[in-house]
């Protein structure tokens, strides 16, 4: 019987690669193949919202404007402490401007945007841009201020830049919750059993790079945009971690925790479809 093909999509950052290395190299058994696509988050969010992939990384503000079509899977999650989005400035910048100046921003549906929003509590001039591209677009004062993603929180001082406000840890002191940024999610069209299926799959593959790094390392390196071992090793530590392997209770409930508090303001609309791809 001719197996059926998924297409799978996730970003090319190091905590991606890492997690789905072993996966992409058929190191884990699965009962279907898999199509993989890597792309910039912001342009998984997009396609999220269209429909367009089987499985797919996305950001979890992504997910809520897409839970008619995706549920989440328990794996392969960023979700943590001190892991969170930071906003950065030129030397000397004055944060209390953020209101009425520029920054730049890595997409509209990230959930770095959302916590943007959370914290701000008004509009704001941003302009979207592919995060690479940031915190440059920062120090050429082509915008005041930039959204910060990613390796940013280890490379932004090479910018000559100042954290001026890092929103994880005012996510944290808020809520009393880890910040849930992206994490893995299925159509629901496909079903339970393909979720538990997948989710095994994940974690499996999590496990065999954790005892293998060096097996996977190569398969980061393809994808990992010029960044040095030290802050590829740096990313995977920061953003793989328990929850990567599996949300748990506590990471279910700072998902929860984020979807309540950004429907109470409008962002995004009440769930009306269960969060997670199977109890």
């Amino acid at each position: 019987m001719k197996q059926k093909t998924l297409k799978m999509g996730y970003s090319p950052c190091p905590n991606d690669t890492f997690i789905m290395g072993a996966l992409a190299a058929n190191l884990v058994p699965l009962p279907f193949n898999l199509e993989i696509f890597l792309e910039d988050v912001e342009t998984l969010n997009q396609w999220a919202l269209e429909g367009i992939l089987h499985v797919t990384k996305l950001s979890f503000y992504a997910l809520g404007h897409a839970l008619d079509k995706y549920a989440l899977l328990y794996s392969g999650a960023a979700l943590g402490r001190g892991c969170g989005p930071i906003i950065v400035g030129r030397r000397g910048s004055n944060i209390n401007n953020l209101t009425s100046l520029k920054i730049a921003t890595p997409g509209a549906f990230t959930t770095a945007r959302l916590l943007l929003h959370l914290y701000a509590g008004k509009k704001l001039h941003t302009e979207d841009k592919l995060f690479s591209e940031i915190m440059p677009a920062v120090s050429r004062g082509e915008v005041d201020f930039g959204l910060v993603i990613h390796e940013g929180r280890f490379t932004y001082q090479d910018y000559g830049l100042d954290l001026l406000i890092d929103l994880g840890e005012w996510w944290e002191k808020q809520t009393g919750q880890p910040i849930p940024l992206g994490g893995i999610a299925i159509m629901r069209t496909l079903g339970h059993e393909a979720a538990r299926e997948l989710d095994q799959a994940i974690r499996k593959s999590l496990l065999f790079a954790q005892k293998n790094q060096h097996q996977i390392m190569p398969y980061i390196l393809s994808h990992a945009q010029e960044m040095s071992v030290k802050v590829i090793n740096d990313h995977i530590s920061l953003y793989v971690n328990r929850f990567s392997l599996d949300l748990g209770q506590e990471g279910k409930k700072a998902i929860e925790v984020l979807f309540r508090k950004a429907s109470e303001v409008g962002l995004i609309k009440k769930p009306e479809y269960s969060i997670f791809a199977y109890a």
